[in-house]
C-alpha cells in the first residue's frame, strides 16, 4: 500500500506564500507499507468494543461485495460451516510439516460456542502425505527385497550363512545409495524411490556369480583367486557395457530422469566393486580364521581332489584283516 499527500499539496496555489510552504510541510509526504484487509481486522482485535463493531462492519462489507455463488465458496447456505483459506509460501517438506502441524494445533484448540474444525487440506498436506508414502515405500521395498534375496539364496546354496555372506555386498551398496544421493544433491521422489530395489537386483547378480564360482571350486583361497580372475573379468565387462548403455538415457529430454540415471550408474559401479573386492575379502578373512565357507563331506572330498575318482568308481579298495591270537606275518 502506498499513501501519498502530494496530490493534496498540489491543490494549493504557488502564490499563496507561507500557506503553500505549510501545505508542502504537512501534505507533501509519502508512506509505503504492507497492509491487507484481514490484517486490518486483526489490528482491530487490540481495540475495545468499538473495534469489534468495526470488525463486524468490515466483514459485512466484504461478504456483501461478493456474488451469491462466490459467497457460498466460503460459507454454506445455512451459515453452519465456513471455509478458511490459508496463504502458505512454498517451503521444503520439513518446514511445511511444521507449518501444517501448527495450523492444525491452533484449529484444534477449544473455542467458544462449540466450534469444531477439521485438519488442513490442500497442496501442503498432500505434499507431506506423498513424502511420507515415498519414504515408507522406500524402506518397505528395500526390506522385502533383501529378505527375499536371502531366502532365495539360502534355497539355492542350501546354506543360510553362505546366503547372508553373499548378500553383504548388496547391503553395502544400498547403504552407499544415501551417500551418493546426498553428494549429488538428488531428492527422494517417485522416480528415485526405485533405486534401492534396482540395486538389490543388480548387486546380488554380481555377488551370486562370484560366490557360486567360489563354492564350486571348494571354498578355498585358491578358489577365490580363480573366481576373481575369471568370473571377475566377465563382471567387469558386463558392468562397463551396462553403464555405457545407460548413458544414452541422458539424451531423453526429461530433467527428472538425469539424476536418477547418474545415481544408478554410480551405484552400479559400487555394486561391481563390492562383489569383486569386498566379497572376496570377507571370504578370505573367514578362511584364514578357520571358520570355513561351506561344510559337509562333499566339500571335504572336493577339496582333497577325490571327487573324480569317486565319480568314476576308480578309488582303490583296501582290504584289511585282523588276526587275533596269531603272530603270523600278515603278508
Amino acid at each position: 500500500m502506498n499513501v501519498s499527500g502530494t496530490p493534496v499539496s498540489d491543490l494549493v496555489p504557488d502564490d499563496f506564500g507561507p500557506v503553500n510552504d505549510i501545505a508542502e510541510l504537512i501534505f507533501d509526504r509519502e508512506q509505503t507499507g504492507n497492509l491487507s484487509f484481514w490484517s486490518a481486522l486483526n489490528y482491530l482485535d487490540l481495540q475495545d468494543t468499538g473495534g469489534v463493531q468495526s470488525q463486524n462492519f468490515l466483514i459485512y462489507v466484504f461478504y456483501e461485495s461478493m456474488t451469491l455463488e462466490m459467497r457460498e465458496l466460503f460459507i454454506s447456505p445455512d451459515y453452519d460451516r465456513s471455509l478458511i483459506y490459508i496463504d502458505m509460501p512454498f517451503m521444503d517438506v520439513q518446514s511445511t510439516t511444521l507449518a501444517v502441524d501448527e495450523v492444525n494445533r491452533y484449529a484444534e484448540e477449544e473455542k467458544d460456542g462449540a466450534v469444531t474444525s477439521s485438519t488442513l487440506i490442500g497442496v501442503a498436506s498432500i505434499t507431506i502425505e506423498v513424502n511420507n508414502l515415498i519414504v515408507d515405500s522406500q524402506w518397505s521395498s528395500l526390506g522385502f527385497a533383501l529378505l527375499f534375496t536371502v531366502l532365495t539364496l539360502a534355497l539355492v546354496f542350501r546354506d543360510v550363512r553362505y546366503a547372508l555372506l553373499t548378500t553383504l555386498p548388496v547391503g553395502f551398496t544400498v547403504m552407499m545409495q544415501w551417500l551418493a544421493m546426498d553428494g549429488l544433491d538428488v531428492d527422494l521422489s517417485l522416480i528415485t524411490v526405485m533405486i534401492g530395489s534396482i540395486l538389490v537386483g543388480v548387486g546380488v547378480d554380481f555377488s551370486i556369480h562370484i560366490a557360486n564360482r567360489i563354492k564350486e571350486q571348494g571354498g578355498t583361497i585358491e578358489a577365490i583367486q580363480t573366481a576373481c580372475a575369471s568370473t571377475g573379468l566377465s563382471l567387469f565387462e558386463a558392468t562397463t557395457v551396462t553403464a555405457g548403455g545407460l548413458t544414452c538415457a541422458y539424451l531423453i529430454p526429461i530433467e527428472a530422469i538425469k539424476p536418477f540415471i547418474t545415481v544408478i550408474i554410480l551405484l552400479l559401479l559400487v555394486a561391481a566393486i563390492s562383489a569383486l573386492i569386498l566379497l572376496p575379502a570377507i571370504f578370505t578373512a573367514m578362511i584364514k580364521a578357520n571358520l570355513g565357507l561351506t561344510g559337509g563331506v562333499s566339500t571335504m572330498v572336493k577339496t582333497a581332489g577325490l571327487r573324480r575318482a569317486i565319480a568314476r568308481d576308480e578309488a582303490d579298495t583296501i582290504d584289511a584283516a585282523i588276526i587275533l591270537g596269531s603272530t603270523e606275518d600278515a603278508w
